[in-house]
C-alpha cells in the first residue's frame, strides 16, 4: 500500500478530530454562557462530540496497524482495506450530524421516525467488525509474532467486547430494555474496554512498532496477556457506585491495581528509549502517570465513590485526549507527516491540552478551592480553542497527500 494512502487517512481523521475538538469547544462554552437559540440540546451534542472522538481514534490507529503489519507479518494488506477504511471515515463521520439532533431518540424523516444517532453508530461498529475480520485473516498463523503483533491481537479481543458493549445500546431501544444495571453495564463494557483497553493496547503496539523501526528490543519480560485479561474486569469500576456489590468492587479494584503495575513496567521501558519518541508521545504519557495514581486512589472505596461522580470527565478527557489524542498525533505525524514544520502546531496542542487537563483537574476540586466551577469551565472552554487550532494547523502537516507535491517536485 503507498505510503499516500496512509498520509490520506491520517489527515481525514484528524479532520474528524477538528470537527469533534469543534463541537467540544461548543459544549464547553454553552456550559459557561448557555447553548445558541437552535443550535441543539446539551446532551445530544455531548453524544456527537464523544462519538465523534471515538471515530478519530480508531481510524488514525487502523491507519498505524495497517501501516506497520506488512513488515510484521511479511504479508500483503487483504484487498477489502481500502473499502474497510473508507467505510469507518464515513460512518465515524456521520456519526456527529446523525447525533446532533435527538441523540439517541427518533428523528422526524417525513413519515419514517428514525434513530439516526443509533443507526450510525451501529454501522460505525459494523466497519470496526469488519477491521477485525481482516485484521484475524492477515496475522492468523504468523508464526514470528513481535511485541506489537501480539498487543495488537489483544486489543483486537478488547476491541470485540467493547463492540459488543456499543452495539447492545441500539438494541436494548429496540428491545425497550429499561433496567438500569443492564443499561450501565453494557454502556461501560463499551466506554471503558474502548478507552482503557483497545486504545491502551493498541497504541502500545504502534509506540513498540514504531520503535522497531529504530531498532529498539523490548525486553521480554513485558506482559500483554495478562495485562488485557486484567484490563477486562476494570469497567466495573465507572459504574454509580450503587449498582456494585462489595465483590464486584473489589474484584475490579484489585485488577486495576494490577493493570497500573503493568502500565508503569511499560512505561519503565519507554522512559529507557525515551529520546527515540516523538515529543507528543512524551506528552500524552503523563495521562498514563495520571491513570497509574488514580489507580492506587480507587484502592479506597470512599475515593472511588467521589471520584465516579467529581472527576468522570477528568479521566475520560485524560485516557481520550491528554493521552490517545496526544500519542496518536506524535505518532500520525512521525511516520506520514511534514516534520519539519511540526513544532509550532505541538507547542500549541501541549498549551491547550495542557490547560483543559488542568482546568478539568481544579473543577472536580472547585468545592474546595477560592475560584468558582463557572471560572475553570471558562479556562476549559477557551483551552479547547488552543486545542482546535493545533488540530487545524496538524491537517496541514499531510496536505497534499501525495508528498512529491507537498515538496514542490
Amino acid at each position: 500500500m503507498p505510503r499516500t494512502f496512509f498520509r490520506k487517512y491520517a489527515f481525514l481523521a484528524i479532520l474528524i478530530l477538528v470537527l469533534a475538538g469543534s463541537t467540544g469547544s461548543l459544549l464547553r462554552f454553552a456550559l459557561v454562557y448557555g447553548m445558541p437559540a437552535g443550535w441543539g440540546e446539551i446532551r445530544n451534542v455531548v453524544h456527537a462530540h464523544s462519538h465523534t472522538m471515538f471515530g478519530w481514534t480508531i481510524l488514525a490507529l487502523m491507519a498505524l496497524i495497517w501501516h506497520h503489519l506488512p513488515g510484521l507479518t511479511g504479508r500483503k494488506l487483504p484487498r477489502g482495506v481500502r473499502w474497510q477504511m473508507a467505510a469507518t471515515f464515513i460512518f465515524s463521520l456521520l456519526q456527529l450530524p446523525a447525533f446532533w439532533p435527538n441523540g439517541y431518540k427518533s428523528t422526524t424523516i417525513g413519515s419514517a421516525q428514525l434513530p439516526l444517532g443509533a443507526m450510525s453508530a451501529g454501522f460505525a461498529g459494523l466497519t470496526w467488525f469488519w477491521f477485525m475480520g481482516l485484521y484475524v485473516r492477515m496475522v492468523h498463523g504468523v508464526k514470528e509474532r513481535a511485541l506489537a503483533l501480539r498487543l495488537w491481537n489483544w486489543a483486537a479481543i478488547l476491541l470485540f467486547l467493547a463492540s459488543l458493549g456499543a452495539m447492545a445500546e441500539p438494541a436494548l431501544l429496540a428491545m425497550k430494555i429499561e433496567n438500569p444495571f443492564v443499561k450501565h453495564l453494557f454502556l461501560h463494557l463499551f466506554l471503558d474496554l474502548f478507552t482503557s483497553g483497545w486504545l491502551l493496547l493498541a497504541l502500545f503496539g504502534a509506540i513498540w512498532a514504531r520503535l522497531g523501526e529504530k531498532d529498539v528490543t523490548p525486553g521480554r519480560w513485558l506482559p500483554v496477556a495478562s495485562l488485557a485479561l486484567f484490563i477486562i474486569p476494570t469497567f466495573l469500576l465507572g459504574m454509580p457506585p450503587d449498582m456494585l456489590t462489595p465483590a464486584m468492587y473489589w474484584l475490579a479494584a484489585l485488577a486495576n491495581l494490577v493493570v497500573a503495575a503493568f502500565v508503569a513496567l511499560y512505561l519503565w521501558q519507554f522512559w529507557r528509549n525515551w529520546g527515540v519518541l516523538p515529543r507528543l508521545v512524551r506528552f500524552g504519557m503523563l495521562g498514563l502517570v495520571v491513570q497509574i495514581g488514580a489507580a492506587v486512589m480507587m484502592f479506597v472505596p470512599a475515593v472511588w465513590q467521589w471520584g465516579v461522580g467529581a472527576l468522570r470527565i477528568f479521566y475520560l478527557h485524560d485516557m481520550l485526549l491528554v493521552w490517545a489524542s496526544s500519542a496518536l498525533m506524535g505518532l500520525l505525524i512521525a511516520q506520514f507527516g511534514n516534520e519539519t514544520r511540526r513544532r509550532w502546531m505541538e507547542g500549541l496542542w501541549m498549551l491547550g491540552v495542557g490547560l483543559m487537563w488542568l482546568a478539568l483537574l481544579a473543577g472536580g476540586f472547585a468545592p474546595w478551592l477560592p475560584l468558582s466551577g463557572r471560572t475553570f469551565l471558562a479556562i476549559a472552554a477557551w483551552a479547547s480553542v488552543i486545542i482546535v487550532l493545533a488540530a487545524v494547523m496538524a491537517l496541514t502537516l499531510f496536505w497534499p497527500w501525495n508528498e512529491k507535491r507537498s515538496l514542490g517536485k
